[in-house]
């Protein structure tokens, strides 16, 4: 056991005696962490099921209800209602929205099928100028090539004509899935990226194109992923009394649309400050889907954005009573304020975060968040430590802490720049009273 110094506070001597779970969790690969709908469509930052499944089983019964505050693509929301938990998430990014209704909507798979083959035969035979579905994207022929965008629209237009509801939202899902692969971009970029590798692939002739074969292909292959959620439903329906629902409640972890001591468990893996551009990953997709005109409007409204106008950090002054925050702050403020503005903010919108998942939470219920460290202009944030402290204050108190080795490297950001870390926590956070700081 790791030697405390006195003047540790309750979190550190808990953050120090930390259980690893890297071997639980190393073991878990392939087909094991992308089962069911978990694989159905790529998102930056996925924790594998395993982990909310831990929780969820250690810190709470059937029956009770579940909180995602930044559901991402919804893995909690799913592992939550196989294991006969209902659910709640929140999210600001439309297309992790649409993501996680389509994760853990069972559709009857037949009739989806049935659909897959007209739909598919309609595009394939239609011949006729959809131009006028392509999307206004910013340097558009940069990313396409022009008989991409015409496929993709032809596409879109038969998915488009669908009546609105499941069915047509598991096909805009695969529509979503292959645009990365048919743009310019270098599909292995966290971003998009027009790489040089990419363009020797593409000169060398090893790139493929083809709009209508990779969203056939991608539907058989998410059709096989709809099959298993059916045939899970169908077990969850067997086995729990009632069933377990499903719903997506707001866009603002910050404001949260649920009544007061109404959940059981809350379970997360929040973003981290100026990280990476969460709305440039899906950049693309999104202007395909008609979920965005506007990327600087929406990254400057995420928690943990790199964006902030002159107006909002030239007036402002660093200021907190988190022990070890200002030392962060400080460190910054000597390369430029509004890098120090932007930290201060991010742990200033978490803090809110944590007053109103502490309103919405049981007594001595648990908010368990799994969260690292990660770097911004060459200063190491910890950030795992500074919000176990903020959530002291906040009325929380941290009973227990485990950490383990982020294995499956594909699931991650780049946190650390080019520093080696790849370890989380999962920081588990009772709820002991009401506190609402109004401030830092």
């Amino acid at each position: 056991m790791a030697q405390s110094s006195p003047r540790d506070s309750e979190e550190d001597r808990v953050l120090r005696n930390a259980q690893d779970l890297s071997g639980e969790f190393r073991k878990y690969m392939g087909r094991q962490v992308s089962y069911a709908t978990h694989g159905i469509h790529r998102y930056p930052a996925k924790f594998i099921p395993q982990i909310p499944r831990f929780c969820i089983e250690s810190y709470s019964d059937v029956g009770d209800a579940v909180l995602d505050p930044f559901m991402g693509s919804g893995t909690t929301l799913l592992e939550s209602y196989i294991h006969g938990r209902s659910s709640s998430g929140i999210d600001i990014h439309p297309l992790a929205r649409l993501i996680a209704k389509v994760k853990t909507t069972p559709v009857e798979p037949s009739s989806l099928r049935s659909t897959a083959d007209n739909i598919i035969t309609k595009i394939r035979d239609d011949d006729g100028d959809n131009s006028k579905l392509v999307p206004e994207i910013p340097n558009r022929d940069h990313w396409f090539k022009p008989q991409v965008l015409a496929e993709l629209a032809t596409v879109k237009k038969h998915i488009w004509a669908m009546s609105p509801g499941h069915r047509q939202d598991f096909f805009k899902i695969c529509f979503s899935s292959i645009i990365r692969k048919v743009s310019n971009s270098d599909s292995d970029s966290l971003i998009p990226e027009v790489t040089s590798f990419r363009k020797k692939l593409d000169q060398q002739g090893k790139t493929s194109f083809d709009v209508y074969g990779r969203f056939e292909n991608t539907v058989r292959s998410k059709l096989i992923d709809a099959s298993d959620l059916w045939r899970l439903s169908l077990e969850v329906q067997g086995k729990y009394k009632p069933v377990p629902k499903v719903d997506i409640v707001g866009l603002d972890a910050r404001d949260i649309d649920l009544e007061d001591s109404s959940i059981d468990l809350a379970v997360t893996s929040p973003p981290y400050a100026s990280a990476v551009h969460y709305v440039s990953v899906h950049k693309l997709e999104m202007f395909w889907l008609d979920l965005l005109k506007d990327t600087w409007d929406l990254d400057s409204r995420i928690i943990g954005t790199a964006r902030a106008y002159r107006d909002e950090y030239n007036a402002w002054t660093p200021s907190t009573a988190v022990p070890g925050l200002r030392t962060v702050l400080d460190e910054l403020m000597a390369k430029d304020k509004k890098s120090a503005y932007l930290v201060w903010k991010y742990f200033d919108q978490m803090r809110c975060n944590f007053n109103e998942v502490n309103r919405v939470l049981k007594r001595n219920r648990v908010y368990c968040m799994i969260v690292g460290e990660n770097t911004f202009r060459k200063v190491r944030i910890p950030t795992y430590r500074l919000l176990a402290k903020i959530a002291a204050r906040s009325g929380f108190e941290l009973k227990t802490t485990y950490a383990y080795d982020v294995i499956n490297r594909h699931l991650d950001i780049p946190r650390w720049n080019d520093s080696r870390i790849e370890r989380d926590y999962i920081l588990v956070l009772q709820r002991k009273r009401r506190l609402d700081n109004e401030t830092l």
